[in-house]
């Protein structure tokens, strides 16, 4: 299996166009790497901390515009995108509260990317991704693996109901190494950070030895890396 930084390049025909946009930008590392193809890349997302991050991250490309924007309710004309990328499409309806997957709202979302542009690509975690465990020690509610499938089942029946057809999917993976076992549990609590950090120190003894029992069982702890599975798809609307 291709690595993540191999598959931008298979993707590199796809991705090299005028203008696109990114929805959900994060902290800007995939701004990033779609920034080294398209020549404009507009990224919108809901966070102003991650607006803060992103910044700082992307602060060196000048073809890289950065907004605050609903992507359920964007602010674009029709088609004034050759291309959009969506890296987290699996969590706009994430939400604290006790589990539920919104597919109304994901649906309309849906609606809003094919209304900016014919060519859609998706870049996101798998149902098997050990990132969904590891996902729980933060909010233990949260069932990513469940929310990822149903996701995925949407965006194949919208896309065929929008005449869009699959014109390349595959998997890739995305790996994270570290040197020593302190550096890896603080990354780890520092990713989701935004979720949950914990109170005391008892508790972040506790939710540090629920991450390494996880990262053991999948065979990545004496490593001392993490490697997420991630699954990716490009959809053209068919004329």
């Amino acid at each position: 299996m291709k690595s993540l930084q191999e598959i931008w390049e298979d993707l590199k025909k796809y991705l090299e166009v005028e203008k696109a946009l990114e929805l959900g930008f994060s902290n800007g590392n995939y701004t990033k790497e779609l920034a080294k193809y398209a020549k404009k890349v507009v990224g919108i997302d809901i966070s102003d901390d991650f607006m803060e991050i992103a910044k700082r991250n992307l602060k060196d490309y000048s073809n890289i515009e950065l907004l605050i924007m609903d992507a359920n309710n964007m602010s674009f004309e029709d088609k004034s995108f050759d291309l959009v990328l969506s890296t987290s499409f699996h969590e706009f309806d994430l939400s604290g509260e006790e589990y539920s997957v919104d597919l109304e709202l994901k649906r309309s979302i849906l609606t809003e990317m094919a209304r900016v542009s014919d060519t859609i690509v998706f870049i996101e975690p798998t149902e098997n991704a050990v990132t969904n465990e590891l996902f729980k020690v933060f909010n233990p509610n949260e069932n990513h693996s469940d929310r990822i499938k149903q996701s995925n089942n949407l965006i194949d029946t919208f896309m065929k109901e929008k005449n869009y057809e699959l014109v390349t999917k595959g998997l890739t993976y995305n790996k994270d190494q570290f040197s020593n076992l302190d550096e890896l549990n603080e990354e780890m609590l520092d990713w989701w950070a935004d979720i949950k950090v914990p109170s005391t120190e008892e508790e972040k003894k506790q939710m540090i030895n629920q991450i390494d029992m996880i990262l053991d069982n999948a065979g990545m702890l004496e490593g001392l890396y993490v490697t997420e599975e991630i699954a990716y798809k490009v959809f053209k609307k068919v004329n």
